[in-house]
């Protein structure tokens, strides 16, 4: 799995920069809360609207915590989406500090671990253009 991050980092660290397809918009990451039976569910939807950009701009908590809620759900407030949690874990890896903090690595490793090869290909094609945007806005 190391070298999986490791791989990914360095893929990642080299790309080039171009306009990103295929960044959810926030709205594609919610759940229903009606459906959700938690009464959490709004506020967190509400809560962690105003972090997505701030995400997409290549915020470091801010990824954490949309990696955290589509691997989680917060309350039934978002979709569980373990392929864009993983993708997620990929882009903090890619653009955070260096070398990647253990606390990075080790959620890296719980959210694209359990993945077939499949998902983590399609992780890492979401974090290329996830990168790419955020790339991209920095400019």
């Amino acid at each position: 799995m190391r070298s999986l991050l490791v791989a990914l980092v360095l893929a990642f660290v080299a790309a080039p920069v171009f306009a990103a397809d295929g960044v959810p918009e926030y709205a594609d990451l919610l759940a229903n809360c009606a459906t959700a039976n938690n009464a959490a569910c709004p506020g967190q939807q509400t809560a962690l609207a105003p972090q997505w950009p701030k995400a997409l701009a290549g915020d470091i908590p801010s990824l954490r915590n949309f990696a955290f809620c589509l691997a989680d759900g917060c309350y039934g407030a978002f979709k569980v989406d373990p392929v864009r949690a993983c993708a997620l874990r990929i882009v903090v890896a890619a653009i955070g500090e260096r070398p990647v903090a253990k606390d990075d690595r080790d959620n890296f490793e719980k959210a694209c671990g359990m993945l077939g090869e499949g998902d983590q290909q399609s992780a890492k094609v979401q974090a290329r253009d996830l990168v790419r945007a955020i790339r991209r806005s920095a400019r």
